[in-house]
């Protein structure tokens, strides 16, 4: 009784937040690649303007669908140097392919495809591995790719974790770990992430991660917004880390929420997007692509990190997100299950 009433307030908020996401979001242009264009032309207005898009290293995971598809296009179709971190590389290559062909010999895209599979802590760190042996700065990361398995019963994958635990915070973390110092490398960093607005009235169930628990106990609905939570968490944490520790205010960490949107990622919002309530992916981008290339957000961060809804402004983020404790709960298990000492990233900007 405890989780059904747990999944009604949580589908209650999604619900209001889905009928009013249009009127909160009629200021912004409909299309991902004029709003892009919009915030280029106010950041090279600004006199303290970062890098020219053309300059930048972004990894976007999860690139051949969805909202990570539509960002990645965008940024490439900008200039930048855009890497694909997809599981699919077949796919990942024939939509490059496209993308190139749509331009023709107007301008050279600079794209990339890398293999990355979340469902494999292997394959992460086999992907840093290969990226780091570059040794070049890392300007974007933008952790895209997610699953939602909301009526599913609790599963592991090979790695024994939860599967929406795994994809959403674990995999994601570790991929963060492994680039930071690419990151730090870059003159003003940034690490984005999709999150949800499910994560506000989340809890924190340690247990669940990577341990049976008991059949009634366990929803895959809740552990999505668990999962996202998680990761909130402990993107906060490693801003606050870096920050305090080098006082280096370059370095951001921005978790984002899209807004309903119709994607793979749930067949069910995707049929629900033929009602005209919930984005399509290229809608869903926009905020994304807001907290990955607007100088804007640099006036909401704490301590270097910041929440941005669909409207491309700063939010609310769940209480637990506020408790020290139960942010080094979560650091703790993320690094101990990413089998990374507590201690790296103090070890790390030792060393820078």
């Amino acid at each position: 009784m405890e989780i059904f009433w747990k999944r009604v307030q949580v589908i209650w908020s999604i619900v209001v937040d889905l009928c009013f996401q249009r009127l909160y979001t009629r200021h912004l242009p409909s299309s991902p690649a004029d709003l892009l264009k919009l915030l280029h032309a106010s950041n090279s207005n600004n006199h303290n303007h970062s890098k020219q898009l053309s300059d930048l290293t972004i990894i976007v995971t999860g690139a051949t669908s969805g909202i990570g598809l539509h960002t990645a296009r965008e940024f490439a179709m900008a200039g930048a140097h855009v890497v694909m971190a997809c599981r699919n590389i077949s796919a990942a290559n024939d939509i490059a392919s496209k993308w190139r062909e749509e331009v023709n010999n107007d301008k050279m895209l600079n794209i990339e495809v890398m293999e990355l599979d979340l469902l494999s802590l292997s394959s992460v760190r086999s992907f840093g591995e290969v990226w780091m042996q570059r040794a070049l700065p890392l300007d974007l990361l933008i952790n895209n790719a997610g699953i939602y398995k909301p009526g599913e019963p609790q599963t592991f994958s090979k790695d024994g974790v939860e599967l929406q635990m795994q994809v959403n915070h674990i995999a994601p973390s570790l991929l963060t770990m492994l680039l930071l110092p690419s990151l730090l490398r870059a003159s003003s960093p940034r690490v984005i992430s999709v999150s949800s607005i499910a994560h506000l009235k989340a809890t924190i169930e340690i247990e669940s991660w990577n341990s049976k628990v008991e059949q009634d106990k366990f929803s895959g609905f809740l552990t999505y917004g668990s999962s996202k939570l998680a990761h909130l968490m402990f993107l906060k944490t490693l801003a606050d880390k870096v920050v305090q520790h080098t006082e280096n205010a370059a370095f951001k960490c921005i978790a984002v929420h899209p807004g309903g949107v119709g994607t793979n990622i749930d067949p069910m919002a995707y049929i629900a997007a033929s009602t005209g309530l919930m984005f399509t992916p290229a809608e869903g981008s926009r905020s994304v692509i807001f907290c990955a290339a607007s100088e804007y957000v640099t006036e909401s961060l704490y301590n270097g990190f910041a929440y941005y809804s669909y409207d491309c402004k700063p939010d609310r983020i769940s209480p637990l997100a506020y408790d020290t404790d139960a942010c080094s709960v979560v650091w703790q298990k993320t690094m101990e299950i990413s089998r990374i000492k507590n201690n790296y990233v103090f070890h790390l900007l030792g060393d820078n």
